[in-house]
């Protein structure tokens, strides 16, 4: 039970970093070629837009690869101790 459930915060952890890195690359490009990425989204994404979200991901990416990092030491001790 605690395997799978460690492997479930693993998988999930590594699925949200990678959907952070790919917003953060997206926005990043929109910042540079905001005219090719607010094409493509249809005026969704428009350079203020892409310069706001870009600059917020900042802290989620930190804590997620910060977890990504340090999840299999911190697992260990979490469900060691249960």
């Amino acid at each position: 039970m605690q395997k799978n459930l460690s492997k479930s915060i693993r998988t999930a952890i590594q699925v949200m970093l990678l959907l952070t890195l790919i917003a953060y690359g997206i926005t990043g490009y929109g910042i540079t070629e905001f005219r090719t990425v607010e094409a493509l989204s249809l005026g969704l994404i428009t350079k203020p837009v892409a310069f706001q979200i870009h600059n917020n991901l900042i802290f989620p990416f930190i804590i997620l690869l910060l977890l990504h990092i340090f999840y299999k030491p911190l697992s260990r001790v979490i469900f060691k101790s249960t």
